[in-house]
């Protein structure tokens, strides 16, 4: 991988980041979940760590587990949405 391959993708999982604090902050929102040992409380707390990790990251392995993290962040949030609407 280049360094410009490298660089791309830590832009790209900055972006996936993003998008995943907002979802984990609008749902928190609307249910009105400001616990700080809320679930969802803690998953913001976890991505927004994995984020600023993506900076520091020196290798595509690094890069590997920071995307693996956010893909369960998401699926998490997927599944509490879904667990909504029963």
């Amino acid at each position: 991988m280049t360094r410009y391959e490298f660089s791309l993708r830590q832009e790209v999982l900055l972006e996936k980041g993003a998008s995943i604090l907002a979802d984990l902050f609008r749902y928190g929102q609307e249910k009105d979940l400001t616990e700080p040992n809320h679930p969802i409380q803690v998953m913001y707390d976890l991505v927004w760590t994995a984020k600023q990790d993506i900076l520091l990251a020196t290798s595509k392995k690094n890069l590997d587990r920071i995307d693996g993290q956010f893909d369960l962040a998401k699926e998490f949030l997927s599944r509490i949405k879904t667990g909504d609407n029963i």
